[in-house]
């Protein structure tokens, strides 16, 4: 293995500081006038394909659990079923991509069937609002903030037999919310078959995504039970399933003939030996590559420019990862990156995080967060591994050498400074 695949132990791709100083807007540019990009929006961890390679045979395991269900609607009773499988291993977009089809099949047969996909990074910080963003997912005629947790779950409930409605919830890294929380969420979802006993519900099931099974750990044994069993396992993208899923992109995102085989080849490698598959590594890879091309004025990406994003970035936190964090979490790393860039120091003090914070927050006109909600958002950063605690004294972002732990902060900040 070459010299720049060598390194191991990476969980993502950071950001390319280069870019964002030149003023590329990734999120919004559709790659007008582009020599390189047709729509960089289709390598972004919020699209889903029309089709997923290498996934349809779990996604035919998935249909099995659900599919029967709707020939007799009425009858039906809730399922869980468990997706398990690595970072970058299709998950969510198999479960999202399942959710519309059977939203269709649903359809097709004059069932009202609704699929609600729920994040627990995004939007289940606790209970409570895991069930006031279902509720407003479900109708805003029963969207509400007045009600415990176990009132939301019945007037669900109540809405979808009063007005004859079916649900299928997807729950994405249930594992995270285990982790961070001791409230029973899965209990509450496995057990609505328990509202009306002897009835059939109208939740037909619940999927649940974890990265592994550890979160059974901190389940009840009653959770455990209720949880079951059926559990559908994603095994990691070989080399050349990647390229399969990469030349797919690239047809929808790059210009043609940007991207040649040579480099789909060399960043399926990579992805496969260094990432363990981890197919959003790969489509970070390939958009910072083309920015990177095509700031340069390339027609097209060479390898050398794969070659350069690896060795400019410290790859361990992903597009999906920062834009999953909220503002104050955003402006607490930004505060804590900027001073250590700055100090050339590896770690640096609880005082100093907060005084660093309050003054990131003063410099972009945010107002700071209240004391509990700041250490809440700091313990998440750990538990999410973008900082580590050693102590009270020693908090930092790695264990690298300071050259690298330079680079990587730098344009860590420039990509925090966008996300603001």
């Amino acid at each position: 293995m070459n010299s720049y695949t060598s390194r191991k132990g990476f969980h993502g791709l950071g950001w390319i500081g280069e870019t964002l100083v030149r003023g590329i807007n990734l999120r919004g540019r559709a790659g007008r006038g582009s020599l390189i990009f047709v729509e960089r929006g289709k390598l972004m961890p919020g699209y889903v394909p029309s089709v997923l390679p290498h996934r349809e045979n779990e996604l035919e395991l998935l249909s099995s659990f659900y599919l029967d269900a709707l020939n007799n609607i009425r009858e039906a009773y809730l399922r869980p079923v468990q997706i398990i499988g690595g970072t970058g291993s299709g998950k969510t977009c198999s479960v999202r991509r399942f959710g519309e089809r059977l939203e269709k099949e649903a359809s097709e047969r004059k069932v009202n069937l609704k699929h609600v996909y729920m994040n627990c990074e995004l939007g289940a910080s606790t209970r409570f609002v895991f069930f006031v963003n279902l509720l407003e997912k479900v109708s805003m005629d029963i969207a509400t903030r007045s009600m415990s947790p176990e009132e939301m779950i019945h007037r669900l409930i109540d809405h979808l037999r009063s007005e004859g409605k079916y649900l299928l919830i997807s729950v994405d890294d249930i594992d995270y919310f285990c982790k961070r929380s001791k409230e029973h969420l899965v209990y509450d979802l496995t057990r609505l078959n328990e509202l009306y006993p002897g009835e059939p519900c109208p939740v037909i099931g619940v999927v649940f995504t974890a990265k592994d099974t550890s979160f059974h750990e901190r389940l009840e044994p009653s959770e455990l039970s209720t949880l079951g069993r059926c559990i559908i396992r994603f095994q990691p993208y070989t080399s050349e399933q990647v390229r399969d899923i990469l030349e797919q992109r690239v047809e929808e995102a790059f210009q043609r003939g940007a991207v040649s085989d040579d480099v789909l080849d060399f960043v399926s490698d990579i992805t496969a030996e260094d990432f363990k598959g981890d197919v959003r590594v790969a489509l970070d890879f390939l958009l910072y590559a083309g920015n990177l091309a095509e700031n340069q004025g390339c027609e097209w990406v060479r390898p050398e420019h794969i070659r350069q994003v690896y060795a400019k970035t410290y790859p361990w936190i992903t597009t999906a990862e920062v834009a999953s964090l909220n503002q104050t979490c955003k402006l607490i790393l930004l505060a804590m990156a900027g001073t250590l860039s700055q100090s050339g120091r590896a770690y640096m003090p609880l005082s100093e995080i907060r005084e660093a914070y309050q003054f990131t927050c003063e410099e972009y006109g945010f107002k700071p967060a209240e004391e509990d909600e700041f250490e809440e958002c700091l313990q998440d950063l750990c538990n999410r591994g973008f900082i580590r605690m050693r102590s009270l004294l020693k908090f930092g972002m790695s264990d690298v050498p300071a050259e690298e732990l330079t680079r990587f902060l730098d344009s860590l900040i420039k990509r925090l400074k966008s996300e603001l």
